[in-house]
């Protein structure tokens, strides 16, 4: 057998020690990579700022979320996504959108994004009361409900992370405790109390409260851009006039010379009104939005 001489054995020692050291770095490298390809994973569009709040609470810090509409001033029945939007679609990996054609642009796009994981806040609720409304994020248990489609999905893309997406998903239920705390009180004291609202927006809330609406029609009107007829005016007053009202829900962002007499018709006669918004007005969280909501409702009828 052939011996390998002493100066050859010194003169390998730095070969493999080089090569080791490639090694080493080649190795680093492809942990650095799917490291960084996960947090590239973890890209989340939302086209409403609320889910994109329960998202970001959700992934935490091992991703990101873009909120395409965050601007209460943006009307979302009204508004026209741009080539900047549709890019942050393609390259997003995870896509949130409302459903029942509230953002039909949002579900599109996602439709045309093949690699990203899509949720549709609305097939969340499949055998929902009031299947027309669908403004989900009044719904009373949303947060329930989209945290733990959020960690399925996020734990799909990111298995090793999972534990922590259920812990940050468990942290913001803890937080919007208040919330259901204050729901669970005004429903044990609105249940079978008659409502009628200017439009539908807060419905979802309202059923989850086992209030009891009544002139849906009135409301239906209005959310599809036409006045009230003659005869839903007249419905409306006999309500108020009969004492059977006890609470008037007017939304802010959706009104008419008609919604505004409505309005001042209720008050007059001594009926509360609370108004609410269809999206989050600037400088709240979804949570404080709901909880002042909430609260304005419950001053309103004690």
């Amino acid at each position: 057998m052939m011996k390998i001489s002493k100066q050859r054995m010194l003169l390998l020692i730095p070969i493999v020690f080089v090569i080791g050291l490639i090694a080493l770095i080649v190795t680093t490298g492809i942990k650095q990579q799917q490291l960084g390809g996960n947090k590239q994973r973890l890209q989340i569009v939302a086209s409403l700022n609320t889910y994109g709040e329960i998202a970001q609470a959700v992934v935490g810090k091992r991703g990101t979320v873009v909120n395409i509409i965050d601007n209460d001033r943006i009307d979302p029945h009204d508004y026209e996504p741009t080539p900047q939007v549709a890019k942050q679609y393609q390259q997003a990996n995870v896509i949130i959108s409302n459903g029942e054609g509230y953002d039909e642009w949002s579900e599109k796009f996602a439709a045309a994004n093949k690699r990203a994981k899509n949720v549709v806040v609305g097939s969340l609720y499949p055998n929902r009361v009031g299947a027309e409304n669908e403004h989900f994020w009044y719904q009373p248990d949303v947060v329930t409900r989209l945290t733990t489609a959020l960690v399925k999905i996020l734990g799909e893309l990111a298995p090793e992370q999972k534990a922590e997406f259920q812990a940050n998903a468990q942290a913001y239920q803890q937080q919007f405790k208040p919330v259901q705390d204050l729901m669970q009180k005004l429903r044990e004291r609105l249940a079978g109390r008659a409502v009628m609202s200017t439009e539908p927006v807060f419905d979802p809330m309202l059923d989850g409260l086992n209030m009891r609406r009544l002139n849906v029609g009135f409301a239906k009107a209005v959310e599809e851009g036409q006045d009230p007829t003659p005869a839903q005016m007249k419905e409306w007053q006999d309500a108020i006039d009969s004492g059977a009202v006890s609470l008037v829900i007017n939304n802010a962002q959706t009104s008419s010379r008609l919604v505004e007499q409505a309005v001042t018709y209720a008050k007059q006669r001594g009926v509360p009104v609370v108004t609410v918004t269809e999206s989050i007005p600037q400088g709240k969280t979804y949570m404080t939005w709901q909880y002042e909501q909430l609260k304005a409702v419950e001053r309103a009828v004690s």
